[in-house]
């Protein structure tokens, strides 16, 4: 975790842009939603907080979905000597009789086993909403706004990102000459690492509807992880297969693509024309899914879109998806 004042880019916090040009896509619509979820909380003693801390951090930390980072595990109990405690949330253990199967192995006693509190798995934006929500629901932390640190980590090779947008753009552009039919829409797969820079570009006229650059990237990845595998079998392990990923296109993607890069879990999106009408990131864009950021699905991906003009991208129609 790198310190703000240590961070070696420029970073506009409150209006999400990085390096004035690259703009952090986010629904910010449903920011400020405390996506409230139940937990199993039970009274201990207050002489037993360190053995329930132990607990918690063998047992559970590491396997719960919901993080409580922003959240106070204990509070005061109403007698006195007494603390409530959150042993895990309902996601973790759904059942009662799981539940007291878990603490059958806790270290101190407990009582008042129940499942009746609510949390909020998503932390305040603003520390006014944090007392908010510590009234309404239970006590947090305030630790700053989270996207802030969320922004403050990223790591950009800005070199590598204009390069890679320049060739994006040089392609779509001799695409929009060359053929007429399919739409000039180009991406690139960049593998973790960085070694591996897999173009694609759409051919849904000449070949299926459903061949969009993010579909074709993603097929093309896929043959290559094949032919890899085929070669190191002894070394090959199976993984999603854009695992962290980053990808870079020249429109924003439609729902389809979109989707598809939840399936492939890629780590990153970064486009340059928005769709208005189709597409599925821009919280402005269709039907405002904001695909990768939908608290609904099960895994997400950064996107950014770059400002400015110095990688023009033919028009599309705002009617085709991309």
């Amino acid at each position: 975790m790198v310190k703000k004042k240590q961070n070696p880019y420029h970073i506009n916090y409150k209006e999400g842009i990085v390096e004035n040009c690259l703009l952090q896509i986010r629904n910010t619509g449903c920011c400020d939603d405390p996506r409230v979820k139940n937990v199993w909380t039970v009274d201990i003693r207050a002489r037993d907080s360190q053995q329930f801390i132990e607990f918690i951090r063998l047992n559970i930390q590491s396997n719960d979905p919901v993080s409580f980072q922003h959240i106070k595990r204990i509070k005061k109990g109403e007698e006195s000597g007494v603390l409530t405690v959150i042993v895990c949330s309902k996601l973790l253990i759904e059942e009662q009789d799981d539940f007291l199967l878990l603490m059958k192995d806790a270290p101190f006693e407990y009582y008042n086993a129940n499942d009746h509190s609510a949390v909020p798995t998503a932390a305040p934006s603003t520390k006014e909403l944090s007392l908010k929500w510590s009234a309404l629901y239970w006590p947090l932390v305030w630790r700053g706004n989270p996207n802030d640190q969320i922004m403050n980590d990223y790591v950009f090779d800005m070199a590598f990102i204009r390069n890679t947008l320049t060739t994006l753009s040089k392609v779509s552009l001799d695409q929009a000459e060359k053929n007429a039919s399919d739409p000039p829409v180009v991406s690139a797969f960049v593998s973790p690492n960085g070694r591996r820079v897999i173009y694609s570009t759409d051919s849904r006229c000449s070949t299926s509807p459903l061949d969009h650059s993010i579909m074709q990237g993603i097929r093309s990845v896929a043959a290559s992880e094949h032919e890899r595998q085929a070669k190191n079998c002894d070394q090959a392990e199976e993984t999603y297969l854009c695992l962290n990923f980053d990808v870079y296109t020249t429109h924003e993607p439609c729902s389809m693509c979109s989707m598809a890069l939840i399936h492939s879990r890629i780590k990153r999106c970064i486009f340059l024309q928005p769709m208005r009408n189709t597409g599925a990131l821009e919280s402005q864009s269709g039907d405002k899914y904001c695909m990768h950021n939908n608290h609904a699905l099960n895994s997400k991906y950064e996107v950014f879109r770059w400002l400015g003009s110095e990688y023009p991208v033919p028009e599309v129609n705002s009617d085709i998806c991309c």
